[in-house]
């Protein structure tokens, strides 16, 4: 169990997001809670930018060094969501938390930019698509 900014006790469940430490990314990402142990906490994520299945190990998300910690802060705040959703483009620049509008997948969420590539979080899934550069 965990509390939130609010103080609420809020219960992990299966297919329910939590944030830890990938071992494949070598990153904090947001993986999808898969399974639980009897007691009732987290045994099993599945990170959901690269798909790697693990065990949730919930040390590991406080683990890093003051150097990525400020790196790691900048990404977060700079991930936020900011303004309308803009309608997707390939011509267009997005910057990390720019709300997008895409014709197939819908509203998202730019979690990345990349030279000529963008992460975009589609309500639980993560897609790479092209921006300019």
């Amino acid at each position: 169990m965990t509390k939130d900014s609010l103080g609420i006790v809020k219960r992990p469940q299966v297919g329910g997001d939590i944030e830890t430490r990938c071992g494949k990314c070598k990153e904090n990402r947001a993986h999808v809670i898969v399974a639980l142990k009897d007691d009732g906490d987290v045994a099993r994520v599945q990170c959901g930018f690269c798909g790697s299945n693990h065990i949730y190990r919930p040390g590991k998300t406080t683990t890093r060094t003051s150097s990525t910690r400020t790196t790691s802060r900048s990404k977060k705040e700079s991930s936020e969501p900011s303004g309308p959703p803009r309608p997707y483009s390939m011509q267009d620049r997005f910057a990390a938390g720019d709300q997008i509008e895409h014709p197939k997948f819908g509203k998202g969420t730019v979690v990345e930019v990349r030279s000529g590539k963008i992460d975009v979080k589609f309500g639980r899934e993560l897609k790479t698509l092209i921006h300019a550069a």
